[in-house]
């Protein structure tokens, strides 16, 4: 972060609870690998509900084409008569003859404070929004980004969020989302931890690919709008309102015979989280994991262990899972040469979970595999993916997919995973679907009692345990 950036602090008191499922009968390996799910149910404590409004600094940044200014502009003028007395705002539109993002709002100094005057003359003021002129180049996303940057320096509040609204008419085709080395990847590597970022897209001329990179970076969501996207605005102002903790981060300590650990979220969002590893806790990797709000998350979580020395038939504690002061054990025990493992059950270490999940991961992938395929268009395999998708999801009861998929497909046999794509196909459905799938949707799973966590008694260690636990992972002293 910048010599401006405020430190990051909790914003608000969450309650957080963590369960692991494994099968806890495995064959041993000198590399043995076991699956886990691990899931996360964070819920608000405390009297507020909400991050105070004067602890919000919010860009609003409206990227449109000149024949969808007059409607987008009558949006936006509702939107901000809406937003909460003391936020602090301000609206950019249009660029300047070098691609710049110019600023609509304050007529005076860079930042306006929302109040009832404030709020009318603002709303008053976006009628002044003009759109780059069509002979000049689109300003980009990349330019967008840097201007909201260069904005939250000079407001060191603790809550900082740009909200882009845009139709795609900014999309520069330079600003290649899949390029590691291109201008949109660079600058949202310098926005990383500086500021949050929703987008919400208007029409069916945008890329998908470009507005989801800037929301995985930026820890925010990515949706399709109606043009009137004034009650959207809103909504992600009383989304970002409700994150209760920025950053938590997902701590993972092992035994000596753990060799690798990695850690997939599943839902909301599917990601492979970074490990960073402290100095002098050589057997304990954190991912760090943002915008926790009330909900829930699931994660895959993977070790490859050397069993070869481990002892037979009994319960072995191969890693504690914690967020926060919340913690659970990840429980298995090395069967017997001869001994075949069971296929597992729902529930008392049985797996079950794990399956469901996995189950809704190949749907996902599939899911996301079918609109890829239709852009270029390429039927055959587009209906084999949706196929496998619509099978999976039939399977585990995601009724959304097949919602998204008859979209763009006819589903003839949904357990047989039938499904056929007509001879022409909407874009913009194929854009929104996208979107859709990335705007995450929770897998339904039996819940399940993890018990209270044990503290190891040696005074220099304390370190929490699971409840089941007998010996301290960190100190190896019997609880």
């Amino acid at each position: 972060m910048g010599a401006t950036d405020p430190p990051p602090a909790p914003r608000l008191p969450v309650g957080l609870k963590v369960t692991v499922d494994v099968r806890r009968d495995q064959q041993p390996h000198y590399d043995a690998r076991i699956d886990a799910h691990l899931r996360v149910k964070a819920v608000g404590v405390g009297p507020c509900d909400e991050v105070p409004a004067v602890e919000l600094a919010v860009v609003i940044a409206l990227d449109v084409a000149p024949e969808r200014r007059e409607e987008a502009a009558a949006s936006l003028a509702a939107a901000l008569r809406a937003l909460p007395d003391g936020l602090s705002f301000t609206v950019l539109g249009g660029a300047d003859e070098g691609g710049t993002p110019t600023g609509c709002y304050p007529l005076r100094g860079r930042w306006a404070l929302a109040g009832t005057a404030e709020k009318r003359r603002a709303a008053f003021s976006v009628g002044r929004i003009a759109p780059a002129a069509g002979d000049r180049p689109p300003p980009g996303y990349p330019a967008w980004l840097t201007a909201a940057r260069e904005l939250f320096a000079e407001r060191p509040l603790p809550v900082r969020h740009l909200l882009l609204i845009t139709d795609g008419s900014s999309r520069d085709a330079a600003d290649d989302a899949h390029r590691e080395d291109g201008a949109l990847r660079r600058e949202l590597a310098t926005c990383e931890g500086r500021f949050t970022a929703d987008v919400l897209a208007v029409g069916s001329d945008w890329d998908p690919a470009p507005l989801l990179a800037v929301v995985e970076a930026l820890h925010g969501t990515a949706d399709h709008v109606p043009d009137r996207f004034g009650p959207a605005v809103a909504e992600s102002v009383r989304r970002v309102r409700r994150v209760r903790s920025p950053e938590l981060p997902v701590s993972v300590t092992v035994r000596p015979a753990v060799r690798d650990v990695t850690l997939t979220e599943t839902a909301p969002r599917q990601q492979v989280l970074e490990p960073v590893h402290g100095p002098g806790e050589p057997r304990r990797v954190d991912f760090p994991t943002h915008q926790w709000g009330p909900g829930t998350r699931d994660y895959l979580l993977t070790l490859h262990v050397d069993a070869s020395t481990d002892p037979l038939g009994v319960l072995l504690q191969l890693a504690t899972v914690s967020v926060a002061d919340a913690t659970a054990p990840l429980l298995v025990r090395w069967l017997p040469p001869g001994v075949a493992v069971g296929a597992g059950a729902t529930g008392g270490g049985g797996g079950g979970t794990l399956q469901a999940m996995n189950v809704a991961t190949q749907m996902r992938t599939a899911l996301n595999r079918g609109y890829a395929a239709l852009d270029p268009m390429s039927r055959a395999e587009a209906e084999q993916q949706f196929g496998l998708a619509v099978r999976l999801a039939t399977e585990i009861g995601a009724t959304w997919v097949l919602a998204d998929v008859r979209e763009v497909a006819e589903i003839l046999d949904g357990p047989q995973g039938l499904v056929r794509v007509g001879p022409t196909v909407d874009r913009g459905s194929v854009r929104r679907g996208r979107l859709h799938i990335a705007s995450g949707h929770l897998l339904e799973l039996p819940e399940r009692t993890a018990g209270k966590p044990v503290t190891c008694p040696d005074a220099g260690c304390r370190h929490l345990a699971g409840p089941h636990a007998q010996y301290c992972i960190a100190c190896g002293r019997r609880l």
